[in-house]
Order: C-alpha cells, then structure tokens, then sequence
C-alpha cells in the first residue's frame, strides 16, 4: 500500500525539492573575458543553493530569422544560449527598455515562472524581459557607473556611442530603478563607490575575484633578465586602447630616456591595425591573445594600469599579482578596489605622465623592489579577495530571497 503524503514517515523519506534558479545574462560564462569570470563565479556560488540554468541573451539583426536556442552543458549546468532577433527598436540590447517582442521570444524556450530565483548579470537582462511577478530577483549590479573615455572620443560615431550609453544608464536605467517594483530586488555592487550613488536600493557590495591563475603552485615573484612593462587587457574596448595610447605618447618616451632597454609588452586581441600602429613605438612587442598568461608575466618587471576612463574594478589591476607581478596604476584604479590596495605598500600610483613614469622607471631599476610589493598585493588580495567571501554574500541574498518567498 502506497503511504499517505500526510504520513510524517513519507514526508521523511520524500527528498526536498532544490530552488531552481536561472541566471539571466548577456555574458556567457563560458567566454574567456575578463567579465565572464564572475559570471562563472556567480554560477559556483548560486549552485550551493539550488539547480542552476543559465540564459544567455545574443542579438542579432537578421529580418526573417527566428529564435534559435544552443544548449551546452557546464559542469552539471545548462547554458542556453538563446538568439533574439532585434526587430525594432526596444528589443535592440543598447536601451534597459522592457521590450514584448524580446520577451515572446524568451517565452517560446524558456518558462521564467517556472523558476524559484532571477538573478541578471548586470541590469540589463532583467530590465529587457517582463519578468513573472512573484519570483524574487536578484541584480548584480556591476560596472554600474561608468566614466566615459573622453580622450579616446575621436569620431562622431564614438562620441554618439558614447552618449547613447550615458543616456541609457543615467536616464533610463537610474528612472526605472527608483519605481516601486525595482524596490522589491536585492542588488550586488561590486564597490563601495557604486552602492553609495544607489543608495536607496537594497544590497550589498560583492566585490570582483580575480581569475584563478593558468600555472601550478605559488606565483614566481623573480624579475627577468630584461627590465620590462606589460599591459595586459581586452584591446578594442575604448578606456583599454585610450590608456594604451596615451601611455606610449606621454609615458613610455620619459621611461626609454632613463631605461632605454626597456621593453613594453602588450596582451590582448585587438584590431590589426591598432596593433600595427603600437608596434612602430620603439621597443614595444604586440604579443595578442597569449595562450599561456604565466609565460607572459614572466617576462614583465612590472603591470601598468594607466586608466583614465572606463567602469567597475578594472580586474586587470589584480590579475597579475597571481603571477608574482606588481602593478601601476593610475587612482582611478585604485579608486575602484578601495580600501583593498594600500598606495605605497601594495601599488604605485600617480595620476599625471611624469608621476607614472617615475614609478615605471624606479621599478625597472630596482626590480627586487617590485618584487617585494608583489608579495604585499599577493598576499592581500588573496586573504581578502576569497571565493568564500563571494559566496557567502551570494548565498545570503539568495537565503533571504528565498525563505522570504517560502
């Protein structure tokens, strides 16, 4: 005889059900980006608490496609990735506008009331869907204030660009946010600087976790043979190729005049002809995308950051002290990871040429130097900067999302 489901040795012996939860984005974690990474990070951690999918939103613009979804499995997580075919203007991804057409399609693949927890990587995802009432929603809200790279701004389409997104994130998305429905999420800021301008927002500060390092055991802090310099990033985004430029305009001539055999080591992919244009600097090495990130440090004395523009927390300026590097950086970085790097102790910073190329040029000749911050920002990052951190911030919104709902 079947046992009666009001039967308390039936409920016993009946496993409980985990939350489903649905991470909405338009970043994939299965990406090699630097912003893919806290995606995988947010899936770890939303993992402890429930079974996990992803949905990953791509636009394109073809006028008698259809929705098309691609399933991939992560680890026990299902990726979809779900083509939305822009047919107008909301449903284009540049505007945080809710958009019907984006929305229908979504709904011909995927039930978002069949889930127990939203969570949107970034804002926008949430803020393009009509999302079911009733399913709590948690936004991490990282990059969510952004300085535009006005140096950089040389055309009209860049400064349109440019515009546009100001725009959509002070206008749009900072109206829509003080509405009363928007009151009812839990909100992940990665600093300190961007909870303060949304403030009347419920939240936390979630910080950015640099990408584990590709090499075995300890960072090697040693300094190579030859005195080096290395930037290291994502090449067609604008505040990464306006900091490169001016750091070989205003910076890299000073620190050849002192160490003229100096190098200057550029990583990342980008446009040919940008990369062309670095190369005919003297002394500087365009290497692309690297297939082994720890040979690349090895041969740098020292990272430079010289960001004059841009969003969030630059993961670029923690990145290399997993491979025993230093870094220089402007205070805009170091603005962006406050109160983590102590100027001085863990960093060089300075926000004018000569300043940067002070430090530049002190660090390549005294290389133990620059080892001995290495370790200070080694060991400081790695001690404060812990997934165990991160996931105990996830799990405490999801926690009270989702005993609050139960």
């Amino acid at each position: 005889m079947k046992p009666s489901l009001t039967d308390p040795a039936a409920v016993l012996d009946t496993p409980a059900r985990r939350p489903k939860i649905l991470l909405l984005t338009y970043i994939s974690p299965l990406q090699r980006w630097g912003s893919a990474k806290r995606s995988r990070f947010l899936v770890d951690a939303l993992k402890l608490h429930g079974t996990v999918d992803v949905l990953v939103l791509s636009f394109v613009d073809v006028a008698d496609a259809e929705a098309s979804l691609t399933v991939t499995d992560l680890d026990g997580v299902k990726v979809m990735d779900l083509q939305i075919v822009q047919r107008g203007l909301l449903s284009r991804p540049r505007f945080d506008l809710t958009s019907s057409d984006v929305s229908s399609q979504v709904a011909q693949h995927v039930d978002l009331a069949a889930y127990d927890l939203l969570v949107s990587r970034y804002v926008r995802p949430a803020m393009k869907l009509e999302l079911p009432c009733g399913v709590p929603l948690i936004v991490d809200f990282d990059d969510a204030v952004y300085d535009p790279p006005w140096y950089a701004l040389r055309t009209v389409k860049s400064w349109v660009g440019v515009l546009l997104r100001l725009f959509n994130d002070r206008i749009i998305v900072r109206t829509r946010l003080k509405g009363a429905s928007w009151r009812h999420a839990h909100y992940l800021f990665c600093r300190d600087a961007e909870r303060e301008v949304f403030g009347w927002l419920p939240g936390a500060v979630l910080p950015n976790l640099p990408p584990a390092a590709d090499r075995e055991g300890p960072p090697d802090f040693s300094p190579p043979e030859q005195p080096a310099l290395m930037f290291v990033g994502l090449l067609d985004y604008m505040p990464n190729h306006d900091a490169v430029d001016w750091f070989l305009d205003a910076i890299w001539p000073i620190v050849l005049r002192e160490v003229p055999e100096a190098h200057f080591l550029i990583v990342g992919s980008g446009a040919d002809d940008r990369l062309e244009r670095w190369r005919r600097h003297p002394s500087v090495e365009t290497l692309g995308f690297v297939d082994s990130l720890a040979d690349a440090y090895a041969r740098a004395t020292a990272c430079v950051v010289p960001m004059r523009s841009g969003a969030g927390t630059n993961i670029k300026a923690l990145e290399p002290y997993l491979y025993g590097r230093m870094v220089i950086a402007t205070p805009l970085v170091v603005e962006g990871h406050h109160p983590l790097f102590r100027p001085g102790d863990d960093v060089l910073t300075a926000a004018d040429p000569a300043g940067l190329a002070r430090h530049c040029v002190a660090m390549l000749r005294t290389p133990q130097r620059a080892s001995e911050i290495a370790r200070c920002g080694y060991q400081r990052i790695t001690t404060t900067l812990t997934e165990e951190r991160f996931r105990k911030i996830v799990g405490e919104a999801v926690d009270s999302l989702l005993r609050t709902r139960g």
